[in-house]
């Protein structure tokens, strides 16, 4: 038997956290690597909105978005972290009902010059629907979204690094969050996306556009060379990957999964798969 001196103790997690099941690993998961920089009482919304909807947190179906709110009883406004969902739980919800039949092929506008960004002008989507009461019927609901209107600019009104880096990938995402949320809205409600809500703020329960001077979020100083070097890294499996994310500044980390959460699940996946081959090999 051990001695009973040298077994350390799990670390104790806050009651909260504790109330609700999650253990020391889930836990660590959710504040160091899917959701960093983000308070704890923003995560706990996280995890009592999935339950409430029977999502798996740990596939980020909801996002964490910084947004202007105003402090009750006040004029003034603060900014905070605003559980968002992601376009995967309007996916998620509209494959629940057996009833949705998917979307055509989208069809893009011409190419247009938005702020030095080159993107479609517009994009349109059809998205289909059995009928819930007719089996034979099915339903179209077209759809078109305009670059224009969805994009998310910073102080300078230049669309944000996101948009910049994405652009067709962030306007498909809208468009097909608005198509969804037209098949099926008894379903899917008014619920806006994380991507749709980038550059507009949340004040009294109403969504109104920000201001032209609104704070926009910072890059951090040598951030782009830190990605450069993150991605180098995800060549080296996930060991290293984790490693690399874990020692990294935490405004890094946080700008990253701020504006472009996707970038990172695609260093991980690299990562991973650079495991995986490692571990196939004689």
């Amino acid at each position: 038997m051990p001695d009973a001196d040298l077994v350390k103790a799990p670390p104790s997690l806050p009651e909260p956290v504790a109330r609700r099941g999650l253990d020391e690993f889930q836990w660590r998961t959710l504040k160091n690597t899917l959701y960093p920089g983000a308070t704890s009482e923003s995560i706990l919304l996280v995890i009592d909105y999935c339950r409430a909807r029977r999502l798996d947190p740990m596939k980020r179906p909801v996002h964490i978005v910084p947004m202007e709110v105003r402090i009750a009883g006040t004029d003034r406004t603060e900014w905070r972290d605003v559980p968002m969902t992601s376009i995967s739980e309007a996916r998620i919800t509209a494959f629940r009902t057996g009833l949705y039949l998917g979307h055509s092929a989208p069809d893009f506008g011409p190419i247009i010059d938005v702020k030095g960004v080159k993107a479609p002008e517009w994009v349109s989507m059809t998205f289909y629907r059995q009928h819930p009461r007719l089996a034979h019927d099915k339903l179209e609901f077209p759809v078109r979204t305009w670059f224009r209107e969805v994009v998310a600019t910073n102080r300078e009104g230049r669309p944000n690094a996101r948009w910049s880096r994405a652009p067709t990938q962030m306007l498909l995402k809208c468009c097909e969050a608005a198509g969804l949320r037209e098949a099926f809205p008894d379903e899917i409600g008014g619920e806006r996306i994380e991507e749709e809500m980038e550059g507009q703020r949340a004040i009294d329960a109403r969504v109104v556009e920000a201001p032209s001077d609104a704070p926009a979020l910072v890059m951090p100083p040598e951030f782009e060379e830190w990605l450069t070097d993150l991605e180098a890294v995800a060549d080296s499996g996930l060991d290293a990957f984790a490693s690399a994310w874990a020692n990294a500044q935490p405004e890094q980390r946080a700008y990253l999964m701020a504006t472009d959460p996707e970038g990172y699940d695609r260093l991980k996946a690299k990562a991973s798969a650079v495991s995986v081959a490692n571990e196939d090999q004689p």
